[in-house]
């Protein structure tokens, strides 16, 4: 289902949107337009052409890599009011996908012209700091979790993770894990059982509590301490 939107009157509009004028916004939402889409769905398939920009107003959406021979690689946990498929218009030639896209969540999606979004980045610098901003924040962000992964074992790697999801996700020590034991693992390089037997532990140790999809997050400082440690 999908239908027009208001970018002028918009209530998830993110910092770089603030940088546009009225009549900014208003060629905006003449190409642009909303979608929903439920858990589990598909909402863009790696190596497929880009024709829009994709804004995240509500729920989460897991971006992963595609291996023919090997399982999935989650890159990260895409949060509200974030933009996908940047890199797949500004890093390709041939203007596709990097990763697929999934949602985690049930999810409210803007898709905007991709060649009018391409005008508002040339013709507004403000707008364009703010898109190369969050392009190299979510670059920094992934570069480190992912050196990390190197040098930490297991349980140093589920407790990153968590970390991770608590502080730059979810932003809260109280979530929604809405992530399989796999997906999990798939996002540390790691195993299904592995995982398991280090929430486990955590739990026995008292630095979560897990009940269901639901953690809380009980002693933050030890968990960072064995991230950092491995």
């Amino acid at each position: 289902m999908t239908s027009k939107i208001r970018c002028t009157s918009c209530s998830y509009g993110s910092c770089a949107l603030e940088k546009l004028a009225i009549q900014e916004l208003e060629k905006m939402e003449t190409t642009t337009y909303q979608s929903s889409f439920s858990r589990g769905e598909m909402i863009r398939k790696q190596d497929t052409p880009v024709n829009s920009i994709i804004y995240l107003r509500k729920g989460y959406i897991k971006e992963y890599l595609n291996h023919d021979n090997s399982a999935d690689q989650v890159i990260q946990i895409i949060k509200p009011m974030s933009y996908i498929g940047l890199m797949g218009i500004y890093s390709n030639a041939n203007a596709t996908s990097l990763y697929s896209y999934k949602a985690i969540t049930d999810t409210e999606l803007c898709f905007i012209d991709k060649p009018t979004f391409s005008d508002l980045v040339t013709g507004n610098g403000a707008f364009a700091r703010e898109i190369l901003y969050a392009l190299s924040e979510e670059s920094m962000k992934n570069h480190h979790r992912f050196l990390s992964l190197n040098k930490n074992q297991t349980y140093g790697k589920v407790a990153g993770l968590l970390i991770y999801l608590s502080e730059n996700v979810f932003e809260d020590s109280k979530f929604d894990i809405w992530l399989s034991r796999t997906e999990m693992a798939q996002m540390i390089a790691s195993t299904r059982e592995s995982v398991t037997r280090a929430l486990g532990w955590f739990q026995k140790e008292n630095l979560i509590n897990l009940n269901g999809n639901k953690i809380s997050i009980i002693d933050s400082d030890r968990l960072t301490r064995i991230s950092e440690k491995g």
